[in-house]
């Protein structure tokens, strides 16, 4: 039966307004926007993908960490992160590296209610936006409320687990932004460490090419499709754009000189391999 929201909701990766801006994914995952022209992730600490393969299929993709960026300062039009601030144990250090990368961006991530009633044990954060900011509250261990965390309501009770089908924009929280975020955090004294030792003990994930390897129903073709049409126009639009000339040190913000196969900090002297993606990760 066609159910509007769900097709809505389904949809809403179209709503990306950059224009012809050049559109950052942070968190790009296995299934990154069509839309997004770079992408950004880790392969290590791969448990927030839910098991699936980062996507690496021909746009300038970079390994990094989202707190410490290795981009120039206000060098993106937009900047998505999508389901990746639920992870982050100092949202206010990753907040505020999209707010130095990004001139406006959109942010979506669970919200408290399905956090509640569905926790997820690789997020340490509950999020919700009331009247244009984000509150959000930081989780003292993986199940927050012993009660209602440990009921299963929507794989066990049919008719909630057909309301978050049918309406799933009721349990998530969608949040543009435009030149700063206005958020706060309730409780800043707890800390969310724990969940960085769930990264570190799990497994190092791996690529992939193409939104259906995984998976071929219509949500991964319509996926694909669009992924042919942003790439014509990025031919087009980014004719002239080269990744090189964005980055920076993401420890010193220095510039980077080509050295090979490796690029140097001309200010720390850090050294970053750049075959065959760019690694800026800690351990790189």
């Amino acid at each position: 039966m066609f159910n509007f929201r769900r097709v809505t909701w389904a949809l809403r990766k179209l709503q990306v307004p950059a224009g012809d801006g050049l559109v950052l994914d942070v968190g790009s995952g296995g299934r990154p926007y069509p839309r997004s022209d770079v992408l950004l992730d880790r392969l290590t600490g791969a448990e927030h993908r839910c098991g699936e393969d980062m996507m690496i299929d021909g746009r300038a993709a970079v390994f990094g960490d989202a707190k410490k960026m290795p981009f120039k300062d206000k060098v993106f039009d937009f900047v998505i992160a999508s389901h990746i601030l639920e992870h982050i144990a100092e949202p206010e250090v990753f907040i505020r590296e999209l707010q130095r990368v990004g001139k406006a961006g959109y942010i979506e991530t669970p919200n408290a209610i399905f956090e509640r009633l569905s926790p997820h044990l690789i997020h340490c954060l509950e999020v919700v936006c009331v009247d244009g900011q984000l509150r959000i509250h930081k989780k003292k261990e993986g199940v927050e409320d012993p009660f209602l965390g440990t009921q299963h309501i929507f794989k066990d009770d049919p008719k909630w687990a057909k309301f978050f089908h049918e309406a799933p924009d009721m349990f998530h929280v969608r949040y543009y932004w435009e030149s700063s975020i206005d958020y706060v955090i309730l409780n800043p004294e707890v800390s969310c460490e724990w969940i960085e030792r769930i990264n570190d003990e799990s497994d190092t994930g791996g690529a992939k090419e193409s939104y259906m390897q995984d998976h071929r129903g219509w949500r991964e073709i319509g996926q694909a499709v669009l992924k042919l049409w942003y790439a014509f126009w990025r031919s087009r639009r980014l004719k002239d754009f080269r990744l090189e000339d964005i980055l920076v040190c993401p420890e010193c913000h220095g510039d980077l000189r080509e050295e090979g196969e490796n690029m140097n900090c001309t200010a720390c002297a850090r050294l970053y391999p750049m075959s065959p993606v760019p690694d800026f990760t800690p351990d790189a």
